[in-house]
Formats: structure tokens, sequence, C-alpha cells
């Protein structure tokens, strides 16, 4: 039914021009866009194969070395305007095995002055670096904190609306079932900008989430370390519960070349009559610098991937603190990074890894080295 749903966009894009003068246009890093009177309709997606190599207690649970690679993403979008007030989008995810999940599913109205109306699966506003997309990230993996609190994409309804000087939203979301009841959560997430030119950029940022839990158990608590392909990882994987919130705070400052981030997260995972109440704290902190000159976009409250300014490509270095505390344990990363943006669609990210963690009052270390390639379309 998902990959029918995606066909029929596709075959919708393919037969517009039979019925009016359309305009076509392709763009690297940016899809296939067709325009025919008040109809616009884009197709885009992309590709991010990883190779992760490892070495320690902290990533493979043993002294021993490790190594894999993955199909990391492989995505393909529809998304488009029906007349001046309605537009959306499906987007759907397809892994090694052939299988394929449904991403993005949602239709917007934007009739109001302002404010947009968003019904269907999406992705809760909630925390600076996952409302950045996987394909913009500075980093080849997100954070641990930002994976165990963020919740994603899920079924709802939102409200939103702004500026790169100011935006705002807020939605209701359908989080699984609970006995015989929607496990309802509620996020919201506003920005400000007090400075949002060209060349400089200063950025802050709220965030707040709370859900009743699905089957009462939370089960984003364990989290890798920031290298996908490693099985160990920190923090209990099903905590017993009733509801859960979270709030974080977003900094972020841009001018130039150079670039930095960083946030901060609580959560608490309410225990109920079950046990008792667990906290989930985190952070990090990051910074980058673009070797050959180009600037972060930066666009309504999220910061887009560098674009290259001549044929050579664009180099990045950048450094990244996280800090993790799932109840009783601890992680911390370090990670260390280089990028290769050679034109807009095509991207070389290198990650250096060291990683240190605490569970269960035992102590663990590793390193590892991860590599991306990455194609946009």
């Amino acid at each position: 039914m998902k990959l029918k749903l995606i066909a029929v966009a596709v075959a919708t894009i393919i037969s517009a021009p039979a019925f009016a003068e359309t305009e076509a246009s392709a763009k690297a890093g940016s899809g296939f866009k067709v325009e025919t009177g008040d109809v616009s309709l884009s197709v885009g997606g992309r590709l991010q194969y990883d190779i992760d190599m490892f070495d320690g207690e902290a990533f493979s649970g043993t002294d021993d070395s490790g190594s894999d690679s993955e199909l990391r993403r492989a995505r393909i979008f529809v998304s488009g305007k029906i007349a001046k007030d309605w537009s959306g989008k499906v987007q759907a995810n397809f892994s090694d095995d052939g299988s394929a999940n449904l991403e993005d599913a949602y239709i917007q109205y934007n009739g109001w002055d302002g404010v947009d109306l968003t019904l269907g699966k999406q992705k809760e506003p909630f925390g600076l670096e996952e409302q950045i997309s996987s394909k913009d990230i500075t980093a080849i993996e997100r954070t641990m904190i930002t994976n165990a609190l963020a919740p994603g994409r899920n079924y709802g309804v939102s409200l939103g609306g702004g500026s790169n000087e100011f935006t705002w939203k807020f939605g209701i979301y359908d989080r699984g079932e609970e006995g015989n009841n929607i496990a309802t959560g509620f996020s919201g997430r506003v920005t400000t900008a007090p400075i949002a030119t060209k060349d400089e950029v200063f950025h802050l940022g709220f965030g707040y989430t709370q859900s009743r839990l699905a089957g009462n158990t939370y089960g984003e608590a364990d989290q890798r370390l920031e290298l996908h392909t490693a099985d160990e990882k920190v923090g209990s994987s099903s905590l017993l519960g009733e509801s859960i919130m979270a709030y974080n705070l977003e900094v972020a400052y841009a001018a130039g070349p150079f670039h930095a981030q960083a946030e901060y997260f609580d959560g608490e995972v309410d225990g109920g009559n079950w046990t008792a109440d667990t906290d989930i704290e985190g952070y990090y902190a990051q910074a980058g610098y673009i070797l050959t000159g180009e600037s972060r976009p930066y666009s309504k409250g999220v910061f887009k991937r560098v674009k290259p300014k001549g044929d050579a490509g664009a180099w990045e270095v950048f450094g990244r603190y996280s800090n993790y505390e799932p109840g009783a344990d601890e992680a911390e990363v370090f990670t260390l990074g280089l990028n290769y943006y050679a034109n807009a669609a095509v991207r070389i990210g290198l990650n250096y890894v060291s990683a240190d963690m605490t569970e269960g009052g035992i102590d663990k270390d590793g390193d590892g080295l991860a590599v991306r390639f990455q194609y946009v379309f």
C-alpha cells in the first residue's frame, strides 16, 4: 500500500503535462520539479551508505574490534502544492531487505495568514538537531539525548508558522495504544533569531513534549554511543511508567564560515504505580568551521547543509561533545569530523568517535571511525 501511494504520486507528475502547459526543472540536490497552472509537484530523495569500524567495550561489549556497513537511508518523496492554499508530502524509506516504511504522509492547509495547519504523519516539533534533516546535520549521527527524547515522526495535527526571525509550532499526536485508547502526545517548539542575516545568525529555542506511554513502557532510553552499527547500548530498553515529559533549550550562532550549536534536555518517565520515576538528562555542544569560506544556511529555525561555491567543492571540520544520563547510567562521546561537499548533491563524511560509559557501576570505553557517502537527488 505504501509503495502504491508513491507510485500514484509519481504517475500524477508524469501525466500532468497532458492537461496543461507545464514547466519542468531539475537541480542537483533539490530534486525534479514540475509546475502547471496553480499546481506544483516535486520528486526527490537521498541515499546514505555508511561504513563503521570500532574497537572497545563501549561499542562491541568486549575488547574485540568490529566493523560493519549499511544502507543507512534510501528515501524518495513526492511533495507539492494544489492551488494556493493546499500542499502535501509523501515520503518512503527503503531497507536492505526490500521493505519500505512511510516516513511522512501529510496534507497542509496554508490559507490562513501566517498559520499552517498540518494533518497526517509528520515530524513532531522538538529539538534543533532533530528538526534539521538527516541529510543536513553536520555529524553522521545525531546525539544520544536527541535520539532518546525527540519523539520523531507520528500521526497527528499541528499548527505552526513564522519566519527566519521567529517560529512556532504546536501539535497533538498519536503515540500508539494505551489499552483501548490513544497514547496521546503533545509537542511544541518556539524559536527566535535576534540576528538573522546572510552572514550572521544567533538562534535561541525552547521545546516541550509530553505523552502517555503506549503499553506503559518507554523504549527509547537505551542508546548506541553515536555509532549506528555498533551493538552496545547504554540505558534501559524498557522503562515502566505511565507518561513521559521533557523540555529542551537550544542556542546556536553562525558567522561566516564558523558555526556552533548546543542543546540541553531534561526528561522524566513517571513510573506511576509500578516503579520510581526515571530521569533522562543530557546535552551536547558542537562547533564547526568551513575551510573553503562558505556559510551554513539558516531558514525558519533550522540549519541547512553547506552548498559549495566553486567546482572544487567545500571542506568542513567540526568537533562535538555529547553527554547522556539515563537514570543511574552515564555516557559521553567526543566526535571529530571532516566533511567534503563535492557539490550540492554529493557529500562524504568522516567521523572519529571516542566514547566512555558507566552502566551498572561498570566502566567501558571505545574508539570508532565512521564514513558516510551521501547522494541527494
